[in-house]
């Protein structure tokens, strides 16, 4: 490697060549790698939808979503799975761990699916897996206006697609919302039976009177001419005038007409869209992976705006997500705080060094950030606010090496050396303490790879890019740098030196240190302790905090099952609701299932009757003006306004979450065998959590049992009659539900024929009739069976094979939710009787729990690499526990500022705190080898650490106050996210470093002054 330092200082120009090469690669790199607003942190999840028609909710669990739960528990990453067994529909969703292959993941839940097939009764429907839910909406366009049919604006919806799916870039584009036609036959049951018709015949007639049978040929000639026979609907006409029954008195005809309502309309129950109270059908689009979004969304805003202009003026095109907005700005926001870090870090260089040192030294930092983006390119690493934060925090390191060099190369100049040679020694001279420095560093980032789970997934990106920027700094330094000090540094001018009030500070506050060594160190523990067990209990505890984007969604429950109309009145309620509020700028709903995945933390939505998601973009406006501060208070206000303006549903409004999504941050689950025994402690957890302060929109997921009409067949009436169950089952739900009987073409287009009563009260439904399938007899269903009310659940959830109900809660702010678990947990739950169930948590605590524990293994893991990686260097065990010591002193200034700056302790100002291990250490291996340094020249213990400490000063001051500047734009930038780590680390390592150069001398000056004495007892013995 010296040989390569020697090399490249003597052909220095073409070593500055290549540094601009390598420049221009970095700046390539950064304009083609792909971005996104946040990793993609989404498990891998699948959906296993299975229709079970007429079956109740609890035979559908107990045959159907049990048996599939059974069979997924044994897949290979299994995590966990929830079912949703409703009537007649099985939902279970099961969920990998992060760290599976998710095609090996998925194709594994189809074969599972495959086999569990066969043991399903007899009238379970083909189960329907669904695997795509790890792909993000990256546009998601709305089509509305007053004058268009959902099928005109699915129209107007093709000509975007094939606009925009060509673009390159583009992985594919689909029209959500695009509801089909249907030709409805409403019949009217009493007319019906006046005739002595039933719903069956009539099916039975739909089909008969719409098939297309062969007639054959004729002999003409020497030819055969085909005769064709019409038989098939043409028109409504047609359908209408089926003819249905002769008077064999009159001879009257009677049609289909006569007795029912026959007409085209939309499709009963299927999912609809609308936009600010206007049908809609959305466009959605998903980027390619590999391509950078913002580049891809100048191409597809130019082809939309091309199509909107040959388009009606009065269709509404609306952008409800467009990605490359977003990217752009969190990329462009995360860059400026990257540049202004950067000129931050020049100013403290140029201040601390002369105008040509100070060059040198600061071109270390754009030359190191480039190569760091070539290798970001090279392995895949996105740019993304993870990444960028990266850089953030590693500037001031991109320098420390570079300083210490120039330093050192500086002094030999002033010696007297010759400036190559001078660049020569100075680097070699320094090149394993930095070479340490280096490993130490990386040594205290690398295990915070190994962080599992969703927070491992979306912070993995953190220690990657940090690592890489280390290490390119250490190649800049060690090869880049020297060739420009041999070009551009000159000898100092002589100036008669002069302490500045801060080394006069020190110099005395080391002496005096010196002279009360144990006082000094007991000091500090205590410092140390009073931290630990009095200012750290104070602080908050916090998972991840929300994200700080313009936009909130809101699940919203009807509390009539199985009815989409009653559905969309509720979710137009929440529109006109929210459209009073000023800061609200759109809504966007979906009735029936959820909205196409917008976020990457959004969790999938289970299809529903009645579930409807609604997603609204608002504006607080400027903070002089706005009624509420930040978002948090923002979306309490719009809770709040839920809560007592819409009774007949359940609403719950959400802030988009990052990294890991939760539907609330307290979270009980109540488990057991008896669900009503369940739901009794459920509902009295619900009623004592209500009154704990700082709860809000109290709920569970359980809907109370709901009326229904039993029907009781008396089976030997029935058997008697010649009236089999399977006749009155699907004799009623055709009457009820409706049956599709057939099939309409026009235009190349099929529609449904969708035949269905006008029954809407109990007598009604007494009076239909149903037709044997063995005698062919029409007998009225008051004849062998009675309707009698009776109670029903429409559904039953189940978590990991259990039967459960989840409690939640959210927080007002200036509440902990870790707070209000402990409280239910301590208190609460004692006083509840609560036999007969299980209770678990799953909300942040248990996050926090179970992260925060990770986190700290992987501190003392990372320690324990540092402490071999110096005791290899010091051959010395208790030198590396000496520089080790400033790890555990950091915390004091971490927590002191996290305190004064009212921040949380949330999980990236942890990883903060552990950042601060690396970056305390390598100033106090400089420090160490200073002082070994001056012993081995002549002087004694106290004055090796004067002289070090007099010696590293500026290096070190210029070394922290670098990484503390770059942090500034971090901290003052806002960001709930990342705000608390850059404050963690400012603070943190501002204290670290006076502690260094006060607190380290003396530990070491006691250590070794008691090894010292030892080694002359054991002499004295000997001799």
């Amino acid at each position: 490697m010296y040989k390569l330092i020697n090399a490249l200082i003597k052909e220095r120009r073409v070593t500055l060549f290549l540094a601009l090469v390598i420049s221009i690669l970095g700046i390539y790199s950064y304009y083609v790698i792909p971005r996104q607003e946040s990793p993609d942190v989404s498990a891998p999840i699948a959906m296993i939808i299975t229709p079970y028609p007429g079956a109740s909710p609890n035979d559908v669990k107990d045959l159907v979503t049990s048996k599939i739960e059974d069979e997924l528990v044994e897949l290979d990453g299994y995590d966990e799975c929830s079912g949703t067994s409703k009537e007649g529909l099985s939902i279970v969703m099961v969920k990998f761990k992060n760290n599976v292959d998710t095609d090996k993941a998925m194709q594994d839940v189809r074969n599972a699916v495959s086999d569990v097939q066969s043991k399903l009764p007899s009238g379970v429907m083909q189960s329907q897996v669904n695997t795509d839910f790890l792909e993000t909406a990256g546009i998601i366009i709305s089509l509305s206006g007053d004058n268009y049919s959902y099928e005109q604006l699915a129209s107007f919806g093709d000509l975007f697609k094939d606009k925009l799916i060509d673009i390159d870039g583009i992985s594919k584009f689909s029209i959500e919302g695009e509801v089909d036609k249907e030709v409805k036959v409403d019949v009217d049951i009493a007319k019906l039976n006046q005739l002595g018709l039933s719903m069956a015949d009539i099916s039975q007639i739909l089909q008969s009177q719409n098939i297309e049978i062969p007639s054959g040929n004729i002999d003409y000639g020497n030819s055969k001419v085909t005769v064709k026979t019409p038989g098939i609907y043409t028109s409504i006409d047609d359908i209408k005038n089926i003819i249905i029954g002769i008077s064999p008195e009159t001879g009257v005809v009677t049609k289909l007409s006569d007795v029912g309502n026959v007409y085209m309309d939309v499709e009963e129950g299927v999912e609809k869209y609308k936009q600010n109270g206007k049908n809609a059908v959305l466009l959605t689009g998903y980027f390619q992976d590999s391509k950078n979004v913002v580049i891809i969304g100048k191409d597809v805003r130019k082809a939309i705006e091309e199509v909107k202009n040959n388009l009606p003026e009065d269709l509404i095109v609306e952008e409800v997500v467009y990605q490359p907005d977003d990217v752009s700005k969190s990329t462009n926001d995360f860059m400026l705080n990257l540049v202004e870090g950067i000129v931050l870090v020049v100013i403290v260089v140029f201040l601390g060094m002369g105008m040509r040192n100070a060059i040198v030294v600061s071109a270390a930092i754009p030359i190191s950030i480039l190569i760091t983006f070539g290798v970001m390119k090279l392995t895949g690493i996105k740019i993304h606010q993870m990444s960028l934060t990266a850089l953030i925090i590693a500037l001031g390191v991109l320098v420390d090496n570079a300083i210490v060099i120039s330093d050192t190369i500086q002094v030999k100049i002033d010696e007297g050396e010759e400036v190559i040679t001078a660049a020569y020694n100075g680097t070699t001279m320094s090149s394993m303490p930095i070479f340490v420095a280096t490993l130490t560093t990386i040594a205290a980032f690398s295990p915070l790879i190994g962080l599992p789970g969703a927070a491992g997934e979306f912070l993995g990106a953190i220690p990657q890019v940090l690592i890489i920027s280390i290490i390119a700094a250490y190649i800049v330094a060690m090869f880049i740098t020297p060739a420009m000090a041999a070009t551009f540094f000159r000898k100092s001018k002589v100036k008669k030196e002069k302490k500045g009030i801060l080394r006069n500070f020190f110099d005395s506050t080391l002496k005096m240190g010196l002279k009360n060594k144990k006082v000094t160190v007991i000091s500090a523990f205590v410092a140390f302790i009073i931290v630990i067990k009095v200012l750290m209990p104070l602080l908050p505890s916090e998972f991840f905090p929300n994200t700080d984007k313009n936009l909130f969604y809101i699940d919203i429950t009807s509390e009539v099952s199985g009815n989409m109309d009653a559905t969309e009145k509720l979710t137009d309620d929440v529109t006109k609701l929210l459209a009073k509020e000023p800061e609200i700028k759109s809504t966007t709903v979906a009735v029936g299932n959820g909205l196409p995945k917008f976020y990457i933390t959004m969790s999938p939505a289970k299809p529903s009757t009645d579930y409807g998601q609604m997603v609204c973009k608002f504006d607080l406006g400027n903070k002089e003006k706005r009624r509420f501060k930040n978002n948090e208070e923002f979306i309490n206000h719009i809770q709040k306004l839920l809560d007592e303006n819409i009774p007949n549903g359940k609403t719950t409004a959400k802030l988009l979450a990052n990294a890991s999504p939760s539907e609330a941050k307290v979270i009980v689950r109540v488990s057991g065998k008896n669900l009503d025994r369940v739901l009794e402690v459920s509902n009295q957890l619900k009623g004592e959590i209500s009154k704990i302060p700082g709860t809000v929109n109290v709920r569970h997921d359980f809907k109370d049992r709901t009326f229904q009409f039993e029907i009781k067949v008396d089976r030997e009436k029935a058997s008697n009659l010649g009236i089999s169950g399977y006749d009155v089952q699907m004799q009623i739900n055709t009457a009820l539900y409706g049956k599709n009987a057939s099939i309409y073409r026009k235009d190349g287009n099929e529609y449904n024929i969708k035949l269905k009563s006008n029954i809407d009260n109990v007598a009604m439904l007494e009076n239909l009739a149903i037709k044997s399938s063995i005698t062919g007899n029409k007998i009225y269903l008051k004849q062998f069976a009675t309707i009698e009310y009776g109670t029903k659940f429409d559904g039953i959830n189940t978590f990991n094979r259990e039967q459960t109900i989840k409690v939640m809660a959210n927080e007002l702010p200036g509440y902990s939710p870790v707070e209000i678990e402990n409280i239910i947990e301590n208190e609460i739950l004692p006083k509840l009787d609560i036999d007969g169930t299980k209770i678990s948590f799953a909300g942040e605590r248990e996050d926090i729990n179970e992260n925060f524990s990770v986190v700290g293994i992987l501190a003392v893991f990372c320690i324990f690499i540092i402490y071999i990686i110096l005791l290899i260097q010091f051959n010395s065990f208790m030198q590396p526990l000496v520089i080790l010591a400033t790890v555990p002193l950091s915390l004091i200034g971490a927590i002191i500022g996290l305190l004064m700056f009212k921040s949380p302790l949330s999980l990236t100002a942890f990883l903060g705190i552990i950042a601060l291990i690396g970056l305390v250490v390598k100033n106090g291996i400089l420090l160490i080898e200073y002082i070994n340094d001056a012993r081995k020249a002549g002087y004694t213990i106290d004055e090796a650490c004067v002289d070090a400490v007099d010696k590293r000063f500026n290096s070190i001051i210029l070394s922290a106050s670098t990484t503390v500047m770059g942090l500034v734009p971090l901290a003052i930038s806002g960001s709930a996210l990342f705000g608390p780590m850059a404050i963690s680390l400012m603070f943190g390592l501002t204290v670290s470093t006076f502690l260094t150069m006060v607190v380290i001398p003396v530990i070491y000056s006691l250590v070794e002054t008691y090894l010292e004495k030892r080694k002359l007892k054991i002499a004295q013995k000997t001799i």
